[in-house]
């Protein structure tokens, strides 16, 4: 009788899961070519809602978010090439929605063309333009620190802040505000300038307190929720609480939930915000950035899970869309 040792057992598993990711591939193929054989200059992909969808409740997106991060996952390594021009288009589009939400004019299309071309839109203010290419230049910074255990600081907080008043506001950039200020639209009042450093300094202490508990998107969340309650400085507060809620989804391996700026999302953004505020209940805010890592899964995997590479990637991902192809 032969005796299999352990070592052939898993290189047998191996192949044989190979062969199965291969399959699975070749029929995901097969079902996006009948998908598009009617509109053939229209690209249409798997809806992903079919396998997830619509949920109210923060325990079941939640769920959904980690399932949907172990389809991506199960493509990881990405392609250095596909990688960057995912993030790319990604990059640019969060920049856009990000400075929108603050009040920015530029259109997508226009943000493209100053950050990649350095070219003056002709007719829109340049502090739009500034705003833009600063907001780039500090999710380039959030990347750049955004690895797997770092630990924010404070002086990352101000870096990036620095970053987005660079031009703008010189005087206010990296510095906790003195003085009182009142939102428009908004019944928040943040709090007394005075209290601002311990504000702060318990802000940081919480961050280290829950970083090894909380689930990170919760804590990303939170921490973006935090900031902006606070307010600690005169402008730059949702840009840069934005930022850091992406700082800790990057490092865990999540892609960058992006709010979109438009009147309805906006709107959404804001009123959930002062609820978390006036009635401390922030189940809403949850919510809504919940849903938009949902979507932001949904539109990676549209990228990554293409049928045209030779290689038995995403299995995960794969056996998750079987039943409905």
């Amino acid at each position: 009788m032969q005796i299999i040792n352990s070592k052939d057992r898993q290189v047998a598993i191996n192949i044989v899961n190979i062969s199965d990711a291969l399959k699975l591939q070749a029929d995901f193929k097969k079902y996006l070519i009948k998908l598009n054989s009617q509109e053939p200059m229209e690209y249409r992909t798997f809806d992903l809602s079919l396998v997830y969808p619509e949920k109210a409740t923060i325990k079941e997106l939640l769920e959904q978010v980690d399932d949907l991060k172990k389809c991506l996952d199960s493509f990881r390594p990405l392609h250095v090439a596909q990688l960057e021009n995912l993030e790319h288009a990604f990059d640019i589009q969060y920049t856009h929605e990000s400075t929108k939400i603050e009040g920015n004019s530029l259109t997508l299309s226009e943000t493209a063309l100053v950050i990649e071309k350095g070219i003056t839109v002709k007719g829109k203010p340049l502090k739009d333009h500034i705003e833009v290419v600063n907001h780039k230049k500090a999710l380039e910074y959030v990347k750049s620190i955004a690895v797997p255990e770092y630990r924010l600081t404070q002086n990352d907080l101000l870096k990036i802040h620095d970053l987005i008043l660079q031009g703008i506001d010189h005087h206010n950039a990296r510095k906790y505000r003195s003085q009182r200020v009142m939102i428009a639209g908004s019944r928040h009042i943040p709090p007394n300038p005075l209290k601002i450093y311990d504000l702060m300094q318990n802000y940081f202490e919480e961050y280290d307190r829950e970083r090894k508990q909380l689930h990170p998107v919760l804590l990303a969340v939170q921490m973006h929720e935090k900031l902006v309650r606070i307010h600690p400085f005169i402008d730059g507060n949702g840009r840069t609480g934005r930022l850091i809620m992406n700082l800790i989804l990057i490092q865990n391996g999540y892609p960058i939930a992006n709010i979109l700026g438009e009147a309805g999302k906006r709107d959404a953004y804001c009123d959930a915000l002062e609820k978390s505020h006036m009635e401390n209940n922030s189940e809403d805010f949850k919510v809504i950035v919940l849903n938009e890592l949902k979507q932001a899964l949904f539109n990676y995997l549209d990228m990554v899970a293409d049928p045209c590479l030779e290689e038995s990637r995403g299995k995960y991902f794969f056996d998750k869309i079987k039943p409905f192809l």
